[in-house]
């Protein structure tokens, strides 16, 4: 089978933005996503934008959300658009209402509809619905990685330790952005072995 990496944009919308912790992160990551969709887009590879959605009746929401009586990303709202600059052409979108962009959605039937076998991911919040979304990808048996340098979170020591477990037990490689670059362009190497306890 043909090998086809996906480059995978996590939840790079209002919402998640209005927090100081990745306010302050904003206009570099998506200068440097858009560098990661773009490249994508001249490698002939599938982009997929994931963003979170809830509906206003409760049913989506999640138990933290039901505790706290505080819904958001209502659909139509600015909270749930993408971020303006944020490079949209020629993507495919799943809507999730998890941390996870595989649960409840149909993510992996799109994957497997597009030929895809690896991903990329990039986006926010690197501790949780991009590190959710990494561990899930391990579950079902689809290579991934993350563009460290194209990721951000509210919580950086958490990230680390995320993003540490990603690589040594799941095998899952922290890429640069020149070498999530160029995986983009040429593909997943097939001599390539991740390096635990070491960034790419």
């Amino acid at each position: 089978m043909t090998e086809r990496t996906a480059l995978v944009v996590i939840d790079m919308q209002n919402s998640y933005f209005e927090l100081p912790g990745l306010a302050e992160h904003r206009d570099w990551l998506l200068m440097r996503v858009n560098e990661l969709v773009r490249t994508a887009h001249e490698g002939d590879q599938p982009v997929v934008l994931v963003r979170t959605q809830h509906e206003e009746d409760r049913s989506t929401w999640t138990l933290n959300m039901l505790e706290d009586d505080q819904g958001f990303a209502f659909p139509g709202s600015e909270q749930a658009a993408f971020l303006d600059g944020l490079d949209v052409r020629d993507h495919i979108e799943i809507v999730k209402t998890r941390d996870s962009a595989f649960f409840d959605t149909d993510l992996r039937s799109e994957l497997d509809r597009l030929g895809v076998t690896h991903m990329i991911l990039c986006g926010v919040s690197t501790h949780s619905c991009v590190a959710d979304t990494a561990n899930d990808a391990f579950a079902v048996n689809l290579h991934a990685a993350v563009a460290v340098e194209s990721v951000a979170s509210e919580n950086p020591k958490l990230s680390d330790a995320l993003l540490h477990f990603l690589e040594v037990e799941k095998r899952q490689p922290l890429l640069t952005q020149p070498r999530a670059l160029d995986f983009l362009r040429n593909g997943w190497p097939d001599d390539y072995e991740p390096h635990p306890e070491k960034v790419d």
